[in-house]
């Protein structure tokens, strides 16, 4: 899990001319819209969450005020774009999170899974902006970080918040993931109709996802995530009996998995002392942490490759 704090803004100022309703109350999924994606991002523990109303402010304000999330109102929201509204609550939310969601308030049904998957994307490869996509259509909720607010709300020119994003300059990055959710919304009757048939169909199944495991061979596997975890705690602690204990593995097992996979790259990857003035202890050699680097970033290769092979062969499920 991510240690970043993640906040959110959510914008349902909007008329709902198209819809004839006020969407954001509108039933789903055995409660409405807005509460619907609200629970969405509390499920992947997502806070401070501000949301922008604007017409039947008041109304919405109290039907979402037991749900621990903050309302900020756009007064002129029937004279003004969404832009304005994003603002409102940038304004309000910025310098409180490192990182935002920003989204809608009619995009409800997308996985608390694809949430939590950004979050924790953003924690390995770091970019400025995340945008969701599904089949090759981006959607929402987008996740940008908390430096790049400033930037956001001092745009001037036209495009609203797509065009200061794309203006920014920003290391801007699309990730694809197996989550139709995120690129639905309830623009109009025929759309709301789609989420309802979605919900449906959808209910208590959460997307399908995937987990790589890889493992290094040569005569025999010897180099796979559990060890990489032994060694890491074990630079992190400077003991190897207390990495195994933090792993959940016998020190024997530990001490067995690092000889042999010693054996197989033909060289040490952890120096042990003992006794002295320093107490002794184990860390990584040079070659040990550049070994140990190079397994990280080749799984999360794999990782992003298995992710978007997944989108590619099991989209429709």
């Amino acid at each position: 899990m991510s240690t970043k704090i993640t906040g959110a803004v959510i914008v349902a100022a909007g008329m709902s001319s198209r819809m004839h309703s006020f969407k954001p109350m509108l039933p789903l999924a055995g409660a409405t819209v807005i509460r619907t994606l609200i629970g969405t991002l509390q499920k992947a523990s997502i806070a401070p969450i501000i949301v922008v109303t604007g017409r039947n402010g008041r109304e919405l304000t109290e039907h979402i005020l037991d749900m621990g999330v903050e309302t900020v109102m756009n007064e002129d929201y029937s004279h003004t774009d969404m832009f304005y509204s994003a603002c409102l609550g940038l304004r309000a939310i910025q310098g409180r999170a490192d990182r935002v969601f920003f989204l809608p308030g009619d995009v409800p049904l997308f996985s608390h899974y694809s949430v939590t998957a950004m979050n924790e994307y953003m924690d390995q490869y770091p970019c400025e902006i995340l945008i969701p996509a599904y089949n090759g259509r981006q959607g929402h909720p987008v996740l940008f970080t908390n430096e790049l607010i400033g930037e956001l709300i001092a745009y001037q020119g036209e495009g609203g918040l797509k065009g200061a994003i794309d203006s920014s300059g920003a290391r801007k990055v699309i990730i694809a993931l197996p989550d139709q959710g995120l690129v639905m919304d309830a623009d109009n009757p025929e759309d709301y109709r789609r989420l309802e048939q979605y919900s449906e169909s959808t209910a208590q199944l959460p997307p399908l996802s995937c987990r790589a495991k890889v493992s290094l061979c040569r005569t025999e596997s010897f180099f796979d995530e559990q060890l990489a975890k032994i060694l890491e705690l074990t630079e992190k602690y400077g003991s190897l009996a207390r990495a195994c204990k933090q792993a959940g593995v016998s020190y024997s097992h530990g001490w067995q998995s690092i000889r042999r996979a010693e054996e197989q790259l033909g060289f040490i990857l952890l120096q042990s002392s003992r006794g002295g003035e320093g107490g002794g202890g184990s860390h990584l050699t040079n070659r040990g942490a550049k070994f140990l680097d190079a397994y990280r970033k080749f799984r999360r290769s794999v990782e992003r490759y298995s992710v978007k092979q997944l989108e590619k062969h099991f989209s429709d499920y």
